[in-house]
This record gives C-alpha cells, sequence and structure tokens, in this order.
C-alpha cells in the first residue's frame, strides 16, 4: 500500500484526503484492485478516520473506488469502454451545450474563455501534460455553466467525474498542440455567436478525443504540476 503524507492543516480535511488519493490514482500509485483501508490511511496521515471515511466515499461517488462492507476499499478497475461511453455521451452534450451557451454568453465569459486559452497555449509551450488537462476541464466547465441548464450541469459534472483520471493521463505532445487548436476554434465560434461552427467545432474536438484515446490510450506522465 501507498505511503500517504501527514496532513499538518485541519481545514477540510476530507477533501485534502480526497485530492491526495485521487491524485495518486490518477498518477498510477495506486493501481487497479488495490485495497486500501481507513485505519492505516488515517494513522499515515496522522488523522482520525471521519475524513479518510468521507473522502473515500467521495471517491466511490465518482467511481474511483469501490467500498466493501468489512473488506475494506478497492480501487477500480478502468475499461476502455467505459471510457469510451462517457466521451460519446459528453460529445452529444456538450455540442447541445454551446447552442444554449451562445445564447447566453456575456463579454466576461468570452474573457474568460479567452484566458483559459492562453493558458493552454502556455501549457503546450511547457509541455506540461496535466497543467493542460486541468486548463481543458476547466474551459469545457466554463461552456456547460454559461449555458445555464442546470440538469445538463449536474449530468456533465458526472460524466467529468467518471472520465477525469483517465483523460489526464493523456500526454501525447502532438495531441495537446492539436487539442490547443481545437479550443481555439470553439472559442472563436463562441466569441462570434456562430451556432453551426461552434457545433461541429466542439463535435470535432470530442471526435478527435475519442480517436486518440483508442489509439493511443491513457497512460502517461501526469507527475507535473500537481500540488499536495
Amino acid at each position: 500500500m501507498a505511503n500517504f503524507s501527514k496532513i499538518k492543516n485541519r481545514e477540510l480535511l476530507s477533501q485534502k484526503v480526497y485530492r491526495i488519493i485521487k491524485r495518486d490514482i490518477i498518477r498510477g500509485k495506486l493501481v487497479a484492485d488495490t485495497r486500501l483501508f481507513e485505519e492505516k490511511i488515517s494513522k499515515q496521515m496522522n488523522i482520525s478516520r471521519t475524513p479518510v471515511r468521507e473522502a473515500l466515499r467521495l471517491l466511490a461517488a465518482e467511481g474511483f473506488v469501490t467500498l466493501i462492507p468489512n473488506s475494506g476499499i478497492v480501487i477500480n478497475q478502468v475499461s476502455p469502454q467505459d471510457l469510451l461511453d462517457v466521451l460519446n455521451i459528453r460529445q452529444q452534450l456538450e455540442t447541445y451545450a454551446v447552442t444554449l451557451a451562445i445564447q447566453k454568453i456575456s463579454e466576461q465569459d468570452i474573457n474568460n474563455l479567452e484566458t483559459i486559452v492562453q493558458q493552454m497555449e502556455e501549457a503546450v509551450l511547457s509541455g506540461d501534460a496535466l497543467y493542460f488537462s486541468n486548463l481543458n476541464s476547466k474551459f469545457h466547465k466554463c461552456i456547460i455553466r454559461i449555458s445555464e441548464n442546470k440538469k445538463l450541469m449536474e449530468i456533465c459534472d458526472n460524466l467529468y467525474k467518471q472520465s477525469e483520471h483517465w483523460i489526464k493521463a493523456l500526454g501525447v505532445p502532438e495531441r495537446l498542440r492539436n487539442s490547443l487548436g481545437e479550443h481555439k476554434e470553439i472559442y472563436q465560434a463562441l466569441r462570434e455567436k456562430d451556432v453551426e461552427s461552434s457545433r461541429q467545432a466542439m463535435h470535432t474536438h470530442l471526435e478527435n478525443v475519442i480517436t486518440n484515446v483508442c489509439q493511443n490510450g491513457w497512460k502517461g506522465d501526469t507527475e507535473k504540476n500537481e500540488e499536495d
């Protein structure tokens, strides 16, 4: 079992435990079928079992782990088909989301998206795949938020949680550059309030993500730019 760091700041302990374990799953330090135990984790982190239990429940809700009564917690196995199913659903929903977003988008929203795209460009130049992935999630969530459709937000948030730890591990340099271009096209179409172009740009982008996953899997270096 992995050796977890001790936590000194007691603010939002469950969230910190959640983030640390999730990070280790994303990085591959905790592999599928690894068994975790609340008591061991709490002792290693020098905290009570309550925040550990809450963190593990959050991870279970997102599909990272399975809680087995009287047997501890097991890291879930991920299948390629699971990811493809999620991405195919996202493709349909997010193509619809940009249609709604164009009707609601403000100048501040456009500026926010532009800032994210600029930061994505910096991430590509520095070769920071994990930072790029964080910005990618931020970009897509921003569009969903702009749509102002609460149910769509809830559904997509759940889908993001299910695919996050797979997508973050994609670190193919050429794919990062291509993805940056695709996000620029989505941003430009939204800025111009061009419905058809925005729908096509989003659909194409997620189609390329699906293709890349099929061709390259999701194993990569995710160590960079991740804080404890």
